[in-house]
């Protein structure tokens, strides 16, 4: 094997892969977007729809000489080009990542020329993904992350795939468009077949047999793709990644979808629990996996109602419903119940014949007990969409919306953000590829909303003021007023307790930083920082855009000591510090605005 970049002496046009640097920012929240893309990618290539995938990560040492050889080797060819790239060359071997999925298909597809298999599509495509259907991953980018990961941008894979009985390996450095002597070569390099000119795997049995023993990979006759991340950035840790799985895919474990395992620790659906107590994680509160476990045992069997087709051009009401059926849901629902309603929904695609399909929505409802806090769950796929969770917040109220049917998780992947966080009716690929794709996502956004407010406006509530108009209420006496400079507060009052956290300007952004007065018990700590600039008239938080700054789309740089941190809402992130001793600073604002900060434990 050996490594080869493109002459691009001659060509015209400069390209950079800069988007490249959206991971570069905080090696925490790397570890999530890795965690993230991984398992999207594995999900996605589930050999049995609606099956269980299996996703390996582990974190691991050279051992043995023969290993530390093999990871030393790869710096042979590839040393000029990190040189050339400004890019430190290592001088001893370091961990390596290796991430496997089972019970996938394999990366499909040609491996000698373009097509539109994943091959391609993970290998020599960026920008532009060929993922279709449910797919989770759709932006040609996420993958970069992986490259990303390593500290010389660099990635070894392994596939067997389900077409074919060879095993295919090759590797791949994304670096910076670079000059040795007077050739100017491009910015992605192949650790490929010797003598190829088009980046081509190698299907020779030792060798991939070798690697799979030096990398420790636990593939042998199974169908799927192994992915080696050598000389791995020293944040990507262990517990970030049992985190990060822990708080984004616990539907799909919970529902026996998903297994993770993080070096031996295994992360399904019987040990979540246990895990989730180890790491001391709030990824999932307790009311809300109890949910979920029932959501997941009522979907086996049929919904309590299906709407009728006419919800999706009308308001959801007792009248539209029936009124025996509406009275009967208000009834299960007033005794605890949980209501499961599918809603049916036809979408248009306009570049399918014939252009109709016939999908659905399932939504659950659930009241939340006294004193409990209420969480509503939007998933598309495997995929839970945080930012539409929060949006479709019901008061008093567990509830979840499921599109995990393949038309309409396409559909709703269309309207997703890159990050896979919330839904945008005026998507480009929503309005490319389908047909009045603003008003099907409205109506889907409000189905939780309008359910809610059949079943559960209309239960009983002690209400003191409900018969005011009708009955004379004896007016209370006014109380003599204090003298001047006298109060009636009591001065045994214990003082209020201190923030724990103070918030500190900068030019050009702010740093979050503990008040140095609050014990350590105090912590881990939950803290949710929004941000927006100041306007001349009006509440600077209602006014924002998205068009001023937003931590998704633009280059605000988050540094971070003993905290995680992660954007929830265009203006808004969330924060959790682990120790007394935790900063977070966020900086590339305007500095020529003036900046408001407001945060909340």
């Amino acid at each position: 094997m050996e490594w080869y970049f493109r002459d691009i002496s001659d060509d015209p046009s400069e390209k950079e892969l800069t988007q490249q640097d959206q991971f570069n920012n905080d090696e925490v929240v790397l570890a999530e977007a890795l965690v993230r893309e991984t398992i999207q990618n594995s999900t996605d290539a589930c050999v049995l729809p609606g099956g269980t995938v299996r996703v390996r990560f582990a974190i691991v040492e050279p051992s043995t000489a023969e290993s530390r050889e093999f990871f030393s080797s790869l710096l042979d060819g590839l040393a000029p080009h990190l040189t050339a790239s400004g890019i430190a060359v290592p001088t001893a071997p370091q961990r390596f990542l290796v991430i496997e999925d089972f019970e996938t298909t394999g990366l499909l597809g040609a491996i000698d020329r373009k097509d539109e298999g994943q091959f391609c599509g993970f290998w020599r495509r960026f920008g532009r993904s060929n993922k279709k259907g449910a797919a989770g991953g759709r932006w040609g980018l996420g993958k970069l992350v992986f490259s990303s990961s390593s500290t010389i941008k660099t990635l070894i894979g392994l596939t067997r795939r389900a077409d074919d009985p060879n095993v295919c390996l090759m590797g791949q450095a994304i670096l910076k468009n670079h000059t040795i002597g007077n050739t100017e070569l491009d910015s992605v390099g192949f650790w490929c077949r010797p003598g190829t000119k088009t980046g081509l795997p190698t299907t020779e049995h030792s060798l991939c047999q070798h690697f799979a023993s030096v990398a420790g990979l636990k593939r042998s006759g199974q169908t799927g793709l192994s992915l080696v991340i050598p000389y791995v950035l020293p944040d990507i840790e262990e517990q970030y990644l049992i985190q990060a799985t822990l708080k984004n895919y616990y539907f799909p474990i919970l529902t026996s979808r998903l297994i993770v395992e993080v070096n031996g620790t295994s992360i399904n659906a019987d040990t979540f629990d246990q895990v989730s107590a180890d790491m001391g994680s709030e990824a999932i509160a307790p009311s809300l996996l109890s949910f979920v476990r029932q959501l997941q045992s009522l979907r086996s069997l049929s919904p309590m109602v299906t709407l009728p087709e006419s919800w999706q051009s009308a308001t959801i009401t007792g009248d539209l419903l029936g009124e025996e059926q509406a009275t009967r849901l208000r009834d299960q629902y007033k005794a605890g119940e949980m209501l499961f309603i599918r809603a049916p929904i036809s979408i248009s695609q306009k570049t399918r014949k014939p252009q109709g399909s016939e999908t659905y929505i399932d939504l659950f409802l659930r009241p939340s007990s006294p004193g409990e806090r209420s969480q509503t769950l939007v998933v598309r796929g495997s995929i839970t969409v945080p930012t539409e969770g929060k949006k479709a917040h019901l008061p008093d109220c567990h509830a979840a919306l499921v599109a995990d049917h393949a038309a309409i998780s396409q559909f709703l992947g269309d309207a997703e953000n890159p990050a896979h966080t919330q839904w945008n009716e005026r998507a480009e690929k929503l309005r490319t590829n389908w047909n009045g794709g603003h008003a099907v996502l409205r109506r889907i956004r409000a189905a939780l909303h309008e359910i809610h407010a059949v079943v559960a406006d209309r239960i009983e509530r002690d209400d003191p003021l409900a018969l005011v108009d009708f009955f004379s209420i004896p007016k209370e006496k006014p109380k003599e007023r204090a003298q001047k400079g006298t109060t009636d507060r009591h001065n045994d009052l214990p003082p209020p307790s201190p923030k724990p956290f103070r918030i500190q300007r900068r030019v050009g952004g702010f740093t979050l930083l503990p008040n140095p007065k609050v014990a350590p018990e105090s912590f881990p700590l939950k803290i949710r920082v929004r941000c927006a600039y100041d306007v001349l008239n009006g509440n600077p938080f209602k006014r924002f855009s998205d068009d001023d700054f937003s931590f998704f789309r633009d280059r605000l740089k988050v540094e971070k000591h003993n905290a995680d941190c992660w954007p929830t809402d265009p203006n808004q992130l969330d924060v959790e510090a682990r120790s007394a001793d935790f900063k977070v600073e966020v900086v590339g604002f305007d500095s020529h605005r003036d900046l408001v900060v407001e945060a909340q434990g």
